[in-house]
Formats: structure tokens, sequence, C-alpha cells
């Protein structure tokens, strides 16, 4: 029998939780807040309200509350990350952004679901609900929640201007990092909006939308035989790890190892 609880933490009354489980289960119980897992790797079989399913890689589970579930794991291992929402949280935001006609609390669509985007927005989230960035993770609990409520975004001119207005600003503030109260005051929208509408018309939040032009900028810079250091400085980078980190992800190489690159090819190319 295993099952093991590699992470458990807690942001603002959110917990999130990553498990590994293999030969074991989870008896009939039920929770008195939203429950939603991404199934990373394996196959878990569940009974919820007297009905079974499996649940396999890339599939969610989402419970409501009071909802009686039960989860089987056999030998192979099932990996999943589940982030556990108080209905007094989800409530307050659909509330505040005149969402639905009752004040009650939503009740979501549950089961076993296939939704990429609501997949990829369960482990953004967990994952960054570990980090100290509170903007960021309100972004992607905004980003979250609208995933959840499946809420559509209206594609109307008022959105797409004040989407072109947050851009405009991002791009001639590229040492500030980006506050969404700010942005969203800018732009006549409230912070849930902003997120969902700039996602829809530009594929990226706007937080990650500023990390890319920052990016962009910073291979610039090292192009024209700026040093990293003085790179992640003028950009605002005071954390070197940071902008490494950053510049790796996109590039698939450090700021240095790039620089050295680009230095390499121009004088092995150059004709004068």
């Amino acid at each position: 029998m295993s099952l093991q609880s590699s992470e458990w933490f807690s942001r603002k009354g959110i917990e999130c939780s990553r498990v590994v489980a293999c030969e074991d289960f989870f008896p009939r119980h039920l929770h008195d807040e939203y429950v939603i897992s991404a199934n990373l790797s394996g196959t878990e079989a569940i009974w919820m309200d007297g009905k079974t399913a499996e649940v396999c890689g890339g599939h969610i589970t989402v419970y409501n509350p009071a909802t009686v579930q039960s989860s089987r794991f056999g030998q192979q291992a099932v990996e999943f990350v589940s982030v556990h929402l108080p209905q007094s949280t989800l409530q307050s935001l659909v509330n505040q952004q005149n969402l639905r006609s009752s004040a009650e609390a939503p009740a979501l669509r549950e089961g076993v679901l296939q939704n990429p985007a609501l997949f990829n927005a369960i482990c953004r989230y967990a994952s960054t609900a570990r980090d100290e960035d509170a903007d960021a993770q309100e972004q992607e609990f905004l980003l979250l929640c609208g995933a959840l409520l499946e809420d559509e975004v209206t594609a109307d001119r008022h959105g797409e201007q004040a989407v072109a207005r947050a851009k405009d600003y991002l791009r001639e503030n590229l040492i500030e990092k980006p506050q969404l109260d700010q942005l969203a005051q800018i732009c006549g929208l409230s912070k849930y909006h902003l997120v969902r509408r700039f996602s829809q018309l530009m594929g990226l939040p706007p937080l990650q939308y500023h990390m890319q032009l920052r990016l962009h900028r910073a291979r610039d810079l090292l192009r024209s035989g700026i040093h990293p250091l003085d790179t992640a400085i003028a950009l605002g980078f005071y954390d070197q790890s940071h902008f490494i980190n950053a510049f790796r992800k996109v590039m698939g190489i450090t700021p240095h190892h790039y620089a050295r690159q680009v230095c390499s090819a121009r004088n092995k190319f150059s004709v004068a």
C-alpha cells in the first residue's frame, strides 16, 4: 500500500497538493470546498454519486462541495495535482464580476473532463501558488476561475481597445514589473476581465506577455555586445537567477551561453 502526498501548501485559503498514489484508495468521502484535479500520469478509478469512471493522464476531475466520491489506484503509480477552492472564494469572485444571476455559490460541471485549457490552468496555478509573487498568483487564479466557470469571453471593441492600451503600457515599461491593479485601471477593466480578454486576444496573459517583451529586449542587448549582467540590470532583473531561468525557459540556453554563441558566429562569418 502506498499513498504519498509529496507537496501540500496553502495560499490565501486555497490549498494545493501534489500526490503520488499506488495500490491504495480513498474511501467514500466528501469535501466542503470545490476539488479540482489534473491527472499527470497513470489511471485512477473513481466512484462519484453512484457512478464509476476511469481518470487517465491528461484528464481532469471536478467535484462540487458535498459530492460523495472515492478513488482507487492500481499497481501503476498515479500522479495528480489538486486545487481545493473554498465556496466563499469562488462565490465572492462571481458576485464581484456579476458572472451569475444567483447570489449562491455556483455548481460547476463535475465529473471526469477533457479540457486542455482547464488542465493547464490547474497546473499553472498549483505551480505559481508556491511563489511569493502575489500578482502572478492572482493572475493564474483568475485564469483558473474563468476556465472553471466556462465563462465565454466576449470579443467586443471595448475589450480590444483595452488590451491595446495594456500592450502599449507594457511595451513602454519594460523595466518595471507591472501590477495588475494598475494595469486594470489603465485599461478601464476589472482584473478578471483584463486577464481573460488579454489572454484570449494575445494567447498569453499580461504578465507573461510582459516577460516575453523583456526577454526580446534582452536578446537585442546581448546581440549588441552588452554583458549579460548589465543586460539583466538594465531590464530590472535584480535577481540574476530569475533572469537566467526566464531566459533559458524561452531560449533553451543561458544568457551567457547565448552571448558567447552570438559573438562566435559573428566572428566566424565576418566579411570584414
